[in-house]
């Protein structure tokens, strides 16, 4: 039933590739502020990104699954004129985790993943204190583990200059003391992960961004989806900027290959197109062709955990009813240089990507206000 099932996914997915966007295509019935929404909209990202000395800039607002805006601005570089547009690569940071779960939970339906099952099961010689975390509890951030490794260990700065693998970071891990038992309290947790993406690589007998492709990336026709490779290379692709005392600046050659490293050992890592951020909302929203994946993913957000911001923190996300009583669904990524967001009322079938190549740029401010722009703030 489990390779059936599988099967079923792919061959209704198979019609949805290739589906253009259009601007301000809504379905009928959609609440929109006026037909001038996506112009508006427009006008008012093109002054943000002027205003906030932004270099480029990915917006998308969806309604059902199908674009009523969704354009590229700006530049991918200061120090170049290529423009930003739909299929231009931007590193996700920790939008990678929501990613993750979503395989996680293909696998969970054919039986491949238990959310019950122990991480000391699949990965070996962990510390007493860490016999019983669970992999729900990692994807939950309640495993009570650091959110980091220390960046100022030694034996960690003694990596930063070369590239490496678990067999490098997992010893370093295990030493690391939890902040609280498993299942007490939640604690954001990189660590966490990227030992999820450990065990859900040890699981499939493959590298978990091999099962991120099978699972999601090539079924979804995500084309432009992939990890970032372990030296830095920008081509077809945003560079990561910083804002500095003599302005903004690309910070392309910065990053040692370590800390890229570590970012791409589950808890971030990959990097796409706004093309590809929305047919993995087709796919979230169970759009036409996209059907079949509704009824796995809703499982995400059904359930969560307290944060200390007051929300809750299900497997990969974040929710909580905001203050008109719709249930609101996100995720947000930030690193040196990207910053970006996806934030989904699944109730209202609308969401909202935004990524840009600025590392202290505010995602939620922007989202906030072109959201109160499309829609009604009450609808």
């Amino acid at each position: 039933m489990a390779l059936q099932r599988r099967q079923f996914l792919r061959r209704s997915l198979a019609a949805s590739l290739g589906c253009g966007l259009t601007l301000g295509c809504a379905r009928a019935g959609a609440t929109v502020r006026g037909e001038a929404a996506p112009a508006r909209v427009d006008r008012y990202a093109r002054q943000y990104l002027q205003d906030q000395q932004m270099p480029g800039l990915a917006l998308a607002l969806l309604q059902d699954g199908e674009p009523l805006y969704a354009r590229g601005l700006g530049r991918t570089s200061v120090a170049q004129q290529h423009p930003v547009t739909q299929d231009t690569r931007f590193d996700i940071c920790s939008l990678s985790k929501p990613l993750l779960c979503c395989a996680a939970q293909l696998m969970v339906e054919d039986g491949q993943l238990r959310l019950n099952q122990r991480l000391a099961d699949l990965i070996e010689d962990l510390p007493e204190s860490w016999q019983a975390i669970t992999l729900q509890q990692l994807m939950q951030h309640t495993a009570g583990l650091p959110k980091n490794v220390d960046f100022s260990d030694p034996e960690v700065q003694a990596l930063f200059p070369r590239t490496y693998g678990e067999a490098a970071w997992l010893p370093i891990v295990r030493r690391q003391p939890l902040l609280s038992p498993p299942g007490q309290r939640c604690h954001y947790s990189n660590t966490g992960y990227n030992l999820l993406a450990c065990a859900i690589g040890r699981l499939a007998g493959r590298p978990y961004e091999q099962v991120l492709a099978q699972r999601l990336f090539e079924p979804l026709g995500m084309k432009s989806a992939r990890l970032m490779p372990p030296t830095p290379g920008y081509a077809g692709m945003a560079a990561p900027h910083q804002r500095r005392p003599g302005g903004v600046i690309d910070i392309s050659a910065e990053q040692p290959p370590g800390v890229r490293s570590w970012m791409a050992a589950g808890c971030g890592g990959i990097e796409m197109s706004l093309r590809d951020m929305i047919q993995w909302e087709r796919a979230l929203h169970g759009r036409g062709a996209f059907k079949a994946y509704r009824r796995v993913f809703e499982k995400l957000w059904a359930q969560g955990v307290p944060t200390e911001q007051g929300h809750a923190y299900g497997l990969g996300w974040n929710f909580q009813r905001d203050p008109a009583g719709r249930l609101q669904v996100w995720h947000e990524g930030q690193s040196e240089g990207f910053s970006a967001r996806f934030e989904r009322f699944p109730e209202q079938g609308r969401a909202l990507i935004v990524m840009g190549n600025l590392g202290d740029f505010k995602p939620d401010e922007l989202a906030r206000a072109v959201r109160d722009m499309a829609w009604k703030p009450d609808a």
